[in-house]
């Protein structure tokens, strides 16, 4: 009799050893939680730019300026317009003193497409003073992007670094900005420097995001 009680009490111990999971200090307490993954779509939401502010916003000037020499390398108009300044546009100047008579200005969405067959006045030429007549496309080669300027020589954070005998003025066009010199300090030996050749990039804060709001052209002018 007393074995078949023991036997009993053992089987009913084996059987609520199962229940708790096979161990027996188990006290029935909450099972431990399991790593709550994290959710992709959130952490793309926190980078890049801010879509609120204008597309891919720059939150530094830097930022806005590697965006812009890139695109203009690229010649890829749609990440160029993406970093327009979203109220004063883009200012294209063809020479370091700014005609703010003659400068062209587009809002990022009239930025003219480089099938533009569309002839524009974009001021005048250094020394013979004959209107700059071009289509985009022909501007943008001689007066944008017609050197490697994302391999330039030496860049100047806020500094111009080709000087000639031009009055530059963008300081007076574009109070509180923040400029990027591509430069290069000539190409041929035999003209001693006076080959030289800048781009430069204007940009703005607006709303705590960085812009660009002029692409002008620098060379050595008569």
């Amino acid at each position: 009799m007393k074995k078949l009680m023991f036997s009993i009490a053992l089987f009913a111990l084996l059987i609520g050893c199962s229940a708790n999971g096979g161990d027996p200090d188990n006290t029935g307490g909450s099972p431990v939680a399991s790593p709550v993954p994290t959710n992709d779509n959130d952490n793309q939401a926190n980078q890049g730019g801010d879509e609120q502010n204008g597309d891919h916003a720059a939150a530094t000037s830097q930022e806005a300026a590697d965006a812009v020499i890139r695109a203009l390398k690229d010649k890829d108009l749609t990440k160029l317009a993406a970093v327009i300044h979203p109220e004063k546009g883009l200012l294209f100047s063809p020479y370091a003193h700014i005609d703010q008579a003659t400068a062209l200005v587009f809002q990022k969405d009239e930025l003219p497409d480089l099938t533009d067959a569309t002839v524009r006045t974009w001021g005048v030429h250094d020394g013979s003073g004959d209107p700059i007549e071009l289509t985009f496309a022909q501007y943008y080669d001689k007066f944008v992007y017609d050197k490697p300027f994302i391999d330039a020589e030496s860049v100047g954070q806020d500094e111009i670094l080709g000087h000639g005998n031009t009055i530059v003025n963008i300081d007076e066009v574009f109070p509180n900005s923040y400029i990027v010199d591509y430069h290069f300090s000539g190409f041929d030996k035999q003209y001693e420097g006076m080959d030289w050749e800048s781009l430069i990039l204007v940009l703005e804060q607006h709303e705590g995001f960085w812009y660009v709001s002029a692409v002008v052209h620098s060379q050595w002018t008569i």
